[in-house]
């Protein structure tokens, strides 16, 4: 008898550590999963190479001081000793025609790791200019089931790395109380006359002419009634002349993050979403394909997607990938559209800009138009 009650606890035992591996092996998406020999090898490569170069864009990932905390977090967790060679670069298209540039002249990059928004990356691709890498067999956590956001994208030449929520920047000394924009169309109010900012690749406006968002009619109209407002232009993330207050907004801008950064520095500036439209700007990484340190570049996108390094994009950048269990963007991104549950909601994609080239719309040609109405318009 004794025996019998000791061969049912074997099992009973048994098939409790059969049913934990069980579930280790199939777990919620999201979670760790096993190291492959792939990482391993690019683990190994990266220990060779030593650096991560980098011709950054404007103050993303908290810049060289966030970055270097993230290497710190990532060097501990592969046993690599990664140094930083950081380059502050300018915007995103700005960046890239330097990158395409170099990489026609057959010359090293000057970033091992190319930072871009959906249009960006899919030039990177078409030019050749990015690597196409199967991230899959890489990232160390699983894919979570997304019908709008995929993690590997542009026939794996890109990741998307985090979620931007876009809006009006402000200054809080000039743009108070009842004042504050609730609509886009607040904007033009008389008093705002030769107050308002915008980007000079038109943020913001083009995205929205799309005919399943506000449809080019709407959009050139409304371009066109705020170019007596316009008093000149400003980058995403260059945000010193609303902090100043030779602007009082700036509409629209990329994401609420550099915003957060700026705030962060005791500028009287905030943000906020106008009732309209919700929008998710999506930016995704990839490696150049004549980087000087490839495994390096791979070993930092893929440290990005650990829950360590999603933590840290948070605390440096002001975002993290909406995609994933506990992400603060998709908490703020789902306030918003529960405020404003009749607003369009836009997530914007490397997969919705194929697809809106495959049926034909023509986003370029919209920001073509929309420079042309509001150029000219600069305050002296």
């Amino acid at each position: 008898m004794f025996s019998e009650l000791m061969k049912s606890r074997v099992r009973y035992a048994f098939g409790a550590v059969s049913t934990l591996l069980l579930l280790v092996a199939f777990m919620l998406p999201g979670e760790a999963v096993a190291r492959s020999a792939a990482l391993d090898k690019v683990i190994e490569g990266a220990k060779k190479e030593g650096v991560l170069k980098l011709l950054w864009t404007e103050g993303h990932f908290g810049a060289d001081v966030g970055i270097k905390d993230m290497l710190r977090v990532m060097n501990k967790m592969y046993g690599t000793n990664i140094k930083l060679q950081f380059t502050q670069g300018r915007s995103f298209p700005a960046n890239l025609g330097r990158l395409t540039q170099e990489y026609k002249a057959n010359q090293k990059s000057s970033t091992d790791v190319f930072l871009g928004g959906a249009a960006h990356m899919i030039s990177g691709r078409k030019s050749g200019l990015l690597m196409k890498v199967d991230w899959e067999a890489l990232v160390e956590r699983a894919a979570p089931a997304n019908p709008v956001i995929q993690r590997v994208n542009n026939d794996g030449v890109g990741m998307a790395v985090a979620s931007r929520v876009v809006g009006i920047v402000y200054n809080t000394n000039l743009v108070k109380g009842d004042d504050i924009p609730k609509s886009i169309e607040d904007v033009l109010k008389p008093k705002w006359k030769g107050q308002i900012a915008a980007t000079p690749y038109m943020t913001g406006y083009y995205q929205f002419a799309a005919p399943d968002v506000f449809g080019e009619k709407y959009m050139t109209d409304f371009v066109t009634r705020l170019k007596p407002q316009l008093g000149g232009f400003i980058g995403c993330n260059s945000l010193d002349k609303v902090a100043s207050g030779q602007f009082a907004m700036l509409i629209f801008d990329c994401g609420r993050d550099a915003t957060v950064r700026y705030q962060r520095r005791g500028a009287p500036m905030a943000h906020t979403v106008p009732k309209e439209i919700v929008r998710d700007n999506v930016i995704d990484l990839g490696v150049t394909v004549n980087a000087e340190n490839p495994n390096v570049a791979k070993l930092f996108i893929v440290f990005q997607h650990t829950k360590e390094g999603q933590n840290l994009l948070w605390k440096h950048g002001a975002y993290d990938l909406e995609i994933y269990d506990g992400s603060k963007s998709k908490v703020l991104i789902d306030t918003f559209r529960n405020k404003y549950p009749k607003a369009k909601f836009l997530v914007s994609t490397v997969q919705r800009a194929v697809k809106q080239n495959e049926d034909g719309i023509n986003l370029r040609s919209y920001q073509k138009k929309f420079k042309k109405i509001l150029r000219g318009r600069r305050r002296k």
